[in-house]
């Protein structure tokens, strides 16, 4: 399997790791609450430090109960049960890139029969305890030997594509990187932002996990705080007000509103010389809703833009050039996933103004005519065009076209698409940046990042951007490449770019609105090349663009084929590709006869940035 480590040198390490638990299991601690020691397969939901989970606010707020149960916030982690299993893991059996699972449902249990790595790639039926994700993708826990102490299973499910992968293919990371297996993954590092205050309860002398969550997925006291006290004095008025610590997010100043969302959805570090590491494993983070990050010791949020290169968190960061690298583009904007508050408070809109992340977003949407729209990204009922900018900067909407320089109501006078683009890339898909900011070819040359304008406008150069801009917005035209003036800025990003820039223009491919502007029909060529990539996540994305475009003849290939085969493959189709509606496109690579000009293709090729890259989500 490439990207994984060799089966026989895993093997050793799991049977070291293995060993070293079993001989000093015997010293462990055991789970004395019996309403929940019959459970030993997976970690335990056991309320505590005033937590008493999502059921007890149901009686009171049923309505704000139900918009949070519709959501996927609620689903980002469940026990597997009748209810909650899908049907992908209902009595089946697939197999992924040589190697073979079996699931079978048990009463109202779930089980997969595997070559379990664990414990020497030996066959194994386990039980399927929990699941993680619910919106584009699930990742499967099974039991281990080991109580309260899941393993991931090698293989995660795509809903859009209904199809399973391998776990490994669904990131970037580097293609011959050794990936272990995952025993105790989601007690040490999912757990801690994919369900409701999790305390790891990490044995340190013999490194075994006793996990125990108030809620599994993020349920209402991740935002609104502990809620005991609460009940106690609004219902069984056996408390004080001063005991009831929830708190309404609405009220609170905007900084604090997008704190409550930065606890998860930011890059950070803990800082264990305020909070020792035995405090942290027992009793979780020390942020509540309704206290600031930034007064919140423990919890150390990494800008990395210039102004904080100087910082101690910047510093303590770096240390490790490869994460930060992992996290954020050359000028500190964040490009993955999961960092978008990080993201938002660079931006001058937070600084200077109101912005929170509420601004847009809400966990509630009370109209259940709308939970299918409102679930994918939890926005506000009308914050999906230009009002989410327009609440704020009214003065824009009389401008219209006198500022974007579009037609009114095209996708080019969509604030967002030219002030959001998407550069932060995540589970197979690029989001928008929450770094507000504004097109820039000096930026895209000096940090790799695609701007704006070429992400739309993806048959174009940074030439043309930078013409525009200039004619436009007053921007100083920048000193330019021979290839950034006669070559597509999108051509050359996916061709010559490195992973990054490689895996955000496989995305954009499949924009409506960058289809729409630039057409389709020149784009199969280049996402064939996609679907040769080193990286996994990369082929899959192309294939998925290619496939939607619908205008190519079917040929047989799959993103596991073997690197020979895929090549083949990919060759013979490149050799026959001639586009008469594309003649004369030298942008796009091709000739006056429609043909692609293999040679500057190969030369972009020769040229390709190859460097090593890694993308933390």
């Amino acid at each position: 399997m490439r990207g994984l480590i060799s089966k026989s040198t895993l093997a050793v390490f799991a049977l070291i790791a293995l060993a070293i638990v079993a001989v000093m299991i015997v010293d462990r601690p055991q789970t004395t609450d019996p309403a929940v020691a019959t459970v030993s397969n997976r970690p335990l939901v056991v309320p505590a430090a005033g937590y008493v989970g999502a059921a007890s606010c149901q009686e009171c707020h049923r309505e704000q109960f139900g918009s949070w149960h519709a959501s996927y916030h609620r689903t980002m982690t469940q026990v597997i049960s009748p209810e909650t299993a899908p049907q992908a893991i209902q009595d089946t059996t697939v197999e992924v890139d040589g190697q073979s699972y079996q699931f079978e449902q048990d009463g109202d249990q779930y089980f997969v029969q595997l070559n379990d790595p664990t414990v020497n790639w030996q066959p194994r039926r386990r039980q399927l305890v929990m699941m993680t994700g619910s919106h584009h993708m699930h990742v499967f826990w099974y039991e281990s030997d080991f109580e309260h102490t899941p393993a991931q299973l090698p293989i995660l499910y795509l809903r859009d594509q209904q199809r399973w992968i391998p776990r490994q293919s669904a990131f970037i990371q580097p293609p011959e990187e050794p990936t272990g297996y995952e025993l105790g993954r989601w007690n040490q590092t999912c757990s801690n932002c994919h369900s409701t205050y999790p305390r790891q309860r990490l044995q340190k002398e013999t490194r075994i996990w006793d996990t125990q969550v108030s809620d599994f997925g993020i349920a209402c006291e991740a935002c609104h705080g502990p809620g005991q006290g609460h009940i106690a004095f609004h219902r069984d008025q056996s408390g004080s007000r001063q005991d009831d610590l929830i708190v309404n997010p609405e009220e609170l100043p905007h900084e604090a509103k997008s704190d409550l969302c930065g606890q998860c959805h930011s890059v950070h570090l803990w800082n264990f010389d305020v909070v020792s590491e035995d405090d942290f494993f027992q009793h979780g983070t020390t942020f509540r809703p309704g206290s600031a990050l930034k007064d919140t010791p423990f919890v150390e949020v990494v800008q990395a833009s210039p102004d904080h290169w100087q910082s101690e968190v910047f510093k303590k960061f770096a240390i490790s050039p490869r994460k930060l690298n992992s996290h954020f583009w050359p000028d500190g904007e964040v490009r993955v996933s999961g960092g978008d508050y990080t993201a938002m408070i660079e931006s001058p809109c937070f600084q200077r103004g109101e912005l929170s992340c509420i601004s847009c977003h809400t966990m509630h949407e009370q109209d259940v005519s709308k939970h299918g729209q409102w679930r994918e990204d939890q926005l506000t009922s009308g914050m999906r065009g230009n009002q989410a900018c327009i609440q704020c900067h009214g003065e824009y909407e009389q401008l219209a076209s006198a500022h974007t320089h579009h037609a009114a109501g095209s996708s080019g006078s969509e604030c967002m698409n030219c002030h959001m683009p998407y550069t932060t890339y995540g589970l197979l898909k690029t989001i928008r940046s929450h770094r507000i900011s504004s097109p820039s070819v000096q930026t895209t040359i000096q940090t790799g990042r695609s701007n704006a304008c070429n992400l739309c406008h993806l048959d174009q150069t940074l030439e043309w951007a930078a013409d525009h801009l200039a004619q436009w917005y007053g921007h100083d035209k920048p000193e330019l490449t021979n290839d950034e003036k006669s070559t597509s800025a999108a051509v050359l990003h996916f061709v010559k770019g490195d992973a990054t820039q490689r895996v955000i223009q496989a995305s954009a491919f499949s924009w409506q609105a960058a289809r729409d502007v630039s057409g389709t029909e020149w784009m199969p060529p280049f996402l064939m090349i996609g679907m040769d990539d080193p990286y996994d996540a990369i082929r899959i994305i192309s294939e998925r663009s290619f496939r939607s475009i619908g205008k190519w003849r079917e040929f047989s290939y799959d993103f596991l084929d073997p690197p020979t085969q895929r090549a083949e493959t990919i060759s013979r189709e490149l050799d026959a590709v001639k586009l008469p509606s594309q003649a004369g496109k030298s942008a796009l690579l091709f000739d006056d006869q429609g043909m692609l000009e293999m040679q500057r293709v190969n030369d972009l090729l020769k040229r390709r940035n190859h460097r090593p890259v890694e993308l933390l989500e």
